[in-house]
């Protein structure tokens, strides 16, 4: 009698789930049921569903983003790969540690992913602890699963006699932003140095950040656009490309047809610093502003010392037009870097985009009748509040997915239902748990999928006696 039940419970699932047939509105709580119940045994995946509360899981500080891949041409479809199946992405995924390039000062992976066309997964890679430390761009097979070293950022420089020297010689030790192939084919992607920057905003680094382009064919880099800040976050679509600096949240967009670099400043409240922007199928491109409230402002207002602070999302079009300012509720800035913004995004197979913010606060942006819409879903965690650093959409429908660190630091599993703005925390296995429980273990990364479908996390974590960058795919098969 139960595995009859469990057998019809996973075909009532994977029937709902591959939208083949929808339960009526006055049913959802059948609809839940059959979504969370498979923890009870028979289709390997949840726990049953817990009702939601307000009460807070935490707002942890750390770091975080990342990116996706192809389609070079403007469009209104999906730019990563095919996503194919169905209920095998309602589950929590098994992790698989990749063994990554090791060599003195690298230290660290912030979310910097990406793909090309050929199915190629990239990371940018930090370097700390040695002199003149230096960003790394890898490349990775996923069929063979070897990685390959494309170059460091400082000897690029060398390369291309346009490294500066003040007190001493350029050094760009951070590639934070994602990576993405625009529609002249290659990839593009931003760096930074951090040498006598402020926290609180007050002075960028000494050296600031560089836009960078790389052919994937010759693997050549080119130095595009040198900016005074450290440019930490990247947008492509077609032709445009756009990264962000801090301080200031100055967006530069360069033009890959026209080669024209134009700028435009949204404004942050001193060091805060959001770690992703995100670009839609029309180019246009999303950006945090922070500014000191006026007195009629209301919404959206955040009390920083003595200081009232608004924060909102921007909208820029492609000639860098505003076309809109929407207030974000439950954003939790600071006034230095320790809050990140906007943490993570996936974007649907509708075009629309679902981002989350260093509270956890899920945002979702579509276009109806050729205007943006921004809807607020909820929280990626069930019980509220709850740091995520990463998010993904395998299936592209219906469903966005990610790590949220918990109270007490543990990682775990969430998926969200956008339909029904319900999540629920789903059950990992031992090994899986253990490998999250790693001393001094922090990941990140967003919507970069290679072409199985599969994800991929990235961070540090304690190697001997330092820190080292860390590679884990998520698989669903």
């Amino acid at each position: 009698m139960k595995a009859n039940t469990q057998r019809i419970l996973c075909r009532a699932s994977e029937t709902l789930f591959g939208f083949g047939h929808c339960f009526p509105f006055g049913i959802q709580g059948l609809s839940l049921l059959v979504l969370f119940l498979f923890a009870s045994g028979g289709c390997d995946a949840f726990r049953p569903i817990e009702s939601v509360s307000k009460g807070p899981v935490s707002e942890v500080a750390l770091e975080g983003t990342m990116s996706k891949g192809p389609s070079l041409r403007d469009s209104t479809e999906w730019i990563g790969p095919a996503r194919v199946g169905q209920s095998r992405f309602l589950r929590a995924p098994r992790l698989q540690e990749l063994e990554v390039p090791d060599y003195p000062g690298a230290n660290s992976i912030w979310g910097a992913t990406g793909r090309d066309l050929q199915g190629r997964m990239y990371f940018g890679v930090a370097g700390y602890g040695v002199d003149n430390p230096s960003a790394a761009l890898w490349r990775l097979d996923p069929q063979s699963d070897r990685f390959e070293t494309l170059g460091l950022v400082n000897e690029q420089l060398d390369r291309l006699g346009v490294r500066r020297k003040i007190d001493w010689a350029e050094t760009q030790m951070k590639i934070h932003s994602k990576i993405f192939q625009a529609a002249d084919g290659r990839m593009y992607f931003s760096s930074q140095d951090e040498h006598a920057e402020a926290a609180d905003g007050s002075r960028n680094a000494l050296y600031g950040g560089r836009l960078w382009a790389m052919d994937p064919k010759t693997d050549v880099w080119e130095s595009i656009h040198t900016a005074p800040e450290g440019l930490i976050a990247l947008a492509a679509r077609g032709r445009y490309v756009v990264t962000q600096g801090y301080f200031g949240h100055v967006l530069y967009q360069y033009d890959t047809q026209t080669k024209q670099i134009r700028s435009k400043k949204l404004g942050t409240y001193k060091g805060h610093a959001s770690r992703n922007i995100f670009m839609d199928s029309r180019g246009h491109v999303f950006g945090i502003r922070a500014r000191i409230a006026n007195s009629y402002d209301l919404d959206s207002v955040y009390e920083i010392g003595k200081d009232r602070v608004r924060i909102s999302l921007v909208e820029l079009d492609t000639e860098f037009n505003e076309l809109n300012d929407w207030t974000l509720s439950d954003y939790a800035p600071t006034g230095s870097t320790d809050s990140h913004g906007i943490t993570g995004f996936s974007e649907l197979d509708d075009g629309s985009i679902v981002f989350v913010t260093h509270s956890g606060a899920l945002w979702q942006i579509r276009q109806i009748d050729a205007k943006s819409k921004l809807e607020r879903l909820g929280w990626i965690h069930p019980l509220g509040t709850g740091y995520c650093a990463s998010l993904f959409s395998p299936f592209g429908r219906r469903y966005v997915c990610g790590f949220v660190r918990s109270k007490g630091g543990v990682e775990e599993w969430s998926i969200f239902d956008i339909e029904l703005k319900r999540s629920v925390i789903l059950p990992m296995s031992e090994s899986d748990r253990a490998l999250l429980r790693q001393p001094q273990l922090l990941i990140y990364g967003s919507d970069t999928l290679d072409d199985q479908s599969r994800g991929y996390i990235v961070g540090w974590k304690k190697r001997a006696n330092r820190m080292a960058p860390y590679v884990i795919r998520l698989t669903w098969e």
